[in-house]
């Protein structure tokens, strides 16, 4: 009987997530810890539990029972299969954290325990001095299902946008000229690729307001006040599956890292401070006397850690960063609609760039550089 059970159970799960490929999406996660699948596998069925990375984002499609989910990571071609639900994962993540700390004790009574030895034998008569060789870097700590924790996580998940919204930051201030002209062209450039695809989402003035006085004064935690109404209205336009652009206007990520909002955080990166201020200078002398406010903006933006940001324009011509940028929303925009035929463009990527410079009075620096550098993001779409 038990078997027979077991054999429904099987077909029914099978069906599940045969029919899970095309259902709609209900809610989106982000991960605070890695989960090891293919490791000790007791999902439903074997071989169909989700592997994942602290910070990468899930698409849940439907709750199988509560011990697991049924969704997939949003990357390209990554397949639908089982989730941990936060209770299973959050008994795993306990689990791993007291077997972690049992082995970090037992390695150091261990060590302590052949350091003694080996004194004695380094003493003892008709040793000569000698000691045995350590095998420490060899002991091979157990598999577990759970590492690589986020410090300070309220739980395993938090949620996010189904689409996650692109937040430009850098390279220096908001309200000064070289920062505001940087952003337009690169929204310009979004919006010719993407055209209906892209949508650049209004925010309230007042709602904005309220966000850069909580940010100033730094009374918050993880949302920062006058965020929360932003959010909500982000979360009911992700529901068409369009990609978002919200101008926030910020000076600095770190408010945005763990809050409800998770954007596409995209730092336009100038690290060399001549470079900086050649480009101020071009803009005249009114420009010239923020010159060293938007400098130390630009270098403590820089000195951030680069898990701060997904992506990170450090090109120094404008066509290769807007065309660094553009690969990296068409990647999340087939990762997020893997079942969806997206629109074609045979057209040039950049086929306007030279006149949105001219227009917008913006000219890339005379930097010697190489184009086609290697580029890196931290979640791989």
């Amino acid at each position: 009987s038990s078997g027979i059970n077991a054999e429904y159970g099987l077909k029914e799960a099978w069906d599940i997530i045969s029919r899970a490929e095309k259902m709609d999406v209900a809610f989106a996660v982000r991960t605070n810890l890695t989960f090891n699948g293919i490791h000790d596998d007791d999902s439903p069925i074997h071989g169909k539990a989700v592997t994942f990375r602290a910070r990468d984002c899930l698409h849940v499609k439907a709750k199988y029972n509560e011990d697991w989910w049924i969704g997939r990571v949003v990357k390209v071609d990554a397949p639908i299969g089982f989730i941990p639900a936060p209770c299973k994962l959050k008994k795993l993540a306990q689990e791993a954290a007291t077997n972690i700390n049992q082995q970090q004790v037992a390695r150091r009574t261990t060590l302590q325990a052949k350091e003694e030895v080996n004194k004695k034998e380094e003493t003892g008569p008709g040793k000569n001095g000698e000691t045995r060789g350590s095998n420490d870097s060899l002991e091979l700590i157990p598999q577990t299902r759970v590492s690589e924790i986020e410090p300070k996580s309220q739980g395993p998940y938090e949620a996010v946008p189904v689409i996650r919204p692109v937040v430009l930051c850098g390279p220096s201030l908001r309200g000064f000229e070289i920062t505001d002209l940087m952003h337009k062209a690169l929204v310009s450039a979004m919006k010719k690729q993407f055209e209906d695809r892209l949508e650049s989402f209004p925010v309230d003035e007042k709602c904005l307001k309220i966000l850069h006085a909580s940010i100033a004064n730094n009374k918050y935690s993880n949302m920062p006040d006058g965020l929360d109404e932003i959010t909500d209205a982000v979360y009911n336009a992700a529901r068409g599956f369009k990609l978002l652009l919200v101008d926030l206007k910020i000076n600095s990520p770190v408010p945005l890292r763990n809050s409800a909002l998770g954007p596409i955080l995209v730092h336009i990166k100038i690290s060399n401070t001549k470079v900086l201020q050649n480009l101020i200078k071009q803009r005249g002398s009114e420009q010239k006397r923020g010159m060293t406010a938007q400098v130390y903006a630009a270098t403590k933006l820089c000195d951030l850690d680069r898990r701060n940001f997904d992506v990170v324009l450090s090109e120094h011509d404008y066509n290769d960063a807007a065309e660094h940028l553009i690969n990296y929303m068409e990647k999340y925009w087939r990762a997020s609609r893997p079942y969806q035929s997206s629109k074609k463009h045979h057209d040039s990527l950049l086929r306007n760039t030279p006149g949105i410079i001219n227009k917008l009075g913006l000219r890339s620096p005379k930097v010697s550089h190489v184009s086609g550098r290697k580029q890196e993001h931290r979640i791989a779409v």
